[in-house]
């Protein structure tokens, strides 16, 4: 694997636009506040949330569906674990995003929680990506058949395809949603174990080193280019800390 470290906004695009250049394919991201941290989902970070992956997605389905005005149907697993990763639920999805400035966005935004780490911009060439797991040159979307599938297993036991055991699928979100649409969303769907980083050839995925000293500068930078706190997370709560951070107050 190929790790970057930059100091600047502009040598963030300039490796970006290497990379562009190099593959002629479409590039995800992800921001990562520590760089040591390993790619993967959330609820594969404890043993205890991989054994009690079932219980906590049928019990979010039981309590969501009585206060959810238009529930997606029973068996869109997609829906359902969308929105449980919507709400901070531990899923089996990895967040992606088609921005490199959204990931640096995620990777600086708690830089006075964590001053003295790396931060990282993963990326991800997601085509090449699925033909190595052997789903072909291309992407699916979230609600696509195989990818039912492949969320299947979060919801119950020995009912799904076992050729999907083990692999990792990147997929494309096709959400109404207004957040998702402005951090240009995308998944990993993983029925795997293993780490992207372990898996991935140094043609697939890259990583970006941002060095503590400079998280303040990047998050900085991107108010500038428009890259706030209520552009991420469109809503009134933001809006409000948005305009106390610039008016100082």
């Amino acid at each position: 694997m190929i790790t970057e470290k930059i100091r600047t906004i502009d040598e963030l695009l300039q490796f970006v636009d290497s990379l562009y250049e190099k593959h002629n394919r479409r590039l995800w991201y992800r921001g990562s506040e520590d760089a040591e941290l390993p790619l993967i989902p959330s609820i594969q970070r404890s043993e205890k949330r991989i054994r009690e992956e079932r219980f906590l997605t049928n019990d979010f389905y039981i309590r969501a569906k009585q206060i959810m005005n238009h529930p997606p149907e029973k068996k869109n697993y997609a829906g359902w674990v969308s929105i449980m990763q919507h709400y901070g639920m531990p899923t089996r999805l990895l967040d992606w995003s088609k921005s490199p400035l959204v990931a640096a966005f995620f990777a600086t935004e708690t830089w006075k929680n964590t001053p003295d780490t790396d931060a990282a911009v993963w990326v991800l060439i997601p085509e090449r990506f699925n033909e190595m797991m052997g789903f072909g040159f291309c992407i699916y979307p979230v609600d696509a058949e195989t990818t039912q599938e492949m969320l299947l297993p979060a919801f119950k036991h020995n009912h799904h395809n076992h050729e999907l055991d083990d692999r990792i699928l990147a997929c494309s979100s096709t959400d109404n949603n207004l957040r998702m649409y402005m951090q240009q969303s995308n998944f990993t769907v993983h029925n795997s174990l293993r780490r992207l980083e372990d898996i991935c050839d140094e043609e697939t995925l890259y990583k970006i080193i941002i060095p503590a000293d400079r998280k303040h500068y990047f998050l900085h930078s991107l108010r500038v280019f428009g890259i706030t706190e209520s552009w991420i997370y469109p809503d009134l709560d933001h809006i409000s800390r948005d305009l106390t951070y610039s008016y100082d107050i």
